[in-house]
């Protein structure tokens, strides 16, 4: 048995036509579920002689085939030498045990086998909002900031934590992710008091929540504070997820938080805006709706932690709260994973803000999602 290293375009369809076959692992799962429908399509469509499998037993069960498989078996026949054995297999999986699990089903059944952001990297297919081409180009387009970048890291997890998301860009093999992944329970700040994490919550907390979703870190938020803070201020532009994020919270002003259905952004006025109610709801250029959009300088006077998930809108937002943060100094936990690019820029405008900055980096899932770059003030009182 063989995993293929960085399979090139040409090797990887020839391989899969003399298999006869592609096998597809856990294609139900989270990830799964986002890119099937893609993979399906693009593979039918480049090799229509080549029969795709779904190895999977929720699909199974279910009589998946109108997924657009040619066939549906259980995961154990596979592993007990079903005539498929041998041949091409893409580990969808999500969850890190899983996707060991099927790595070494692959290894026993003698299988070639391709990770799937690997396969989405051949078959052009945008892994966030970007295609691996691009992704691979910019980061080594840019790997002497890069690698300035990393020296500036405070502890060696954030240091290796690069490196893998480095390598990982290269082709899409996720395997550089298993040493430095971290629980995503621990992601933005911590349930648990006993370990160490990047954030040390407090009970005076001027929480602000920016890109809140459905209201579930604010929720998380309150929680690992107990329910002690000074105030909430959460900031959702997309109808839906307002109106989710209103039922799962409720009126809640009397107790410091306050909802506000706005974007954030460097300008006030409005923004033209994707809205998809769902995580991926975002600032585009010829979005579906226009939003009211507002800058953290001009209607916060406090803040002491700040949670930011824009879907890559995120400098414009600190550019737009410069003089809140730079008086104010909260430690900050922020997405920088939606464009290649993100992470640098996020870095030089919180430069522009002010000297000192403490930065961590932290990756919470088996993808290209949910890096999150920390930062702290060292010399900020409290900090």
């Amino acid at each position: 048995m063989s995993i293929m290293t960085s399979p090139e375009r040409a090797d990887f369809f020839e391989c899969c036509k003399r298999a006869g076959s592609v096998l597809l692992l856990a294609p139900s799962s989270y990830l799964g579920g986002i890119y099937r429908p893609l993979v399906v399509a693009e593979l039918t469509r480049r090799i229509p002689s080549v029969r795709l499998i779904a190895v999977d037993d929720v699909l199974f069960a279910n009589k998946a085939e109108a997924y657009g498989f040619d066939d549906v078996i259980l995961l154990a026949q596979l592993r007990e030498g079903h005539p498929y054995k041998g041949g091409v297999v893409v580990n969808c999986a999500y969850s890190l045990p899983t996707w060991l699990t099927f790595q070494q089903i692959a290894v026993s059944a003698q299988c070639e086998c391709v990770d799937l952001p690997e396969l989405l990297y051949l078959l052009d297919i945008p892994l966030v909002y970007q295609i691996g081409a691009v992704t691979r180009s910019q980061t080594l387009a840019h790997q002497a900031e890069f690698a300035t970048l990393r020296e500036r890291f405070e502890d060696d997890l954030s240091r290796r934590t690069l490196d893998a998301i480095m390598r990982m860009r290269m082709d899409g093999n996720r395997a550089s992710l298993l040493d430095v992944l971290c629980s995503g329970e621990q992601e933005y700040f911590s349930l648990y008091r006993g370990g160490e994490h990047p954030i040390q919550l407090r009970t005076d907390e001027h929480y602000v929540d920016v890109g809140a979703y459905d209201g579930d870190t604010v929720k998380k938020f309150m929680a690992a504070v107990r329910h002690e803070f000074a105030s909430i201020h959460a900031f959702e532009p997309d109808p839906a997820n307002f109106k989710a994020m209103q039922d799962v919270l409720g009126d809640a002003s009397a107790q410091g938080l306050v909802l506000h259905h706005q974007a954030v952004s460097d300008t006030d006025g409005f923004l033209s805006f994707a809205a998809k109610g769902t995580m991926g709801s975002r600032a585009e250029k010829g979005g579906d709706i226009q939003v009211p959009s507002i800058r953290l300088d001009d209607v916060l006077d406090d803040v002491t932690l700040l949670k930011m998930d824009v879907e890559g809108h995120e400098a414009n937002v600190l550019r737009g709260g410069a003089q809140l943060i730079g008086r104010c100094r909260p430690r900050m936990a922020i997405t920088c994973y939606h464009h290649a690019l993100d992470l640098l820029d996020i870095v030089a405008v919180i430069d522009q803000i002010g000297p000192g900055a403490s930065l961590r980096l932290r990756h919470y899932s088996m993808f290209f999602y949910d890096t999150i770059l920390y930062v702290d003030w060292p010399t900020a009182a409290g900090g």
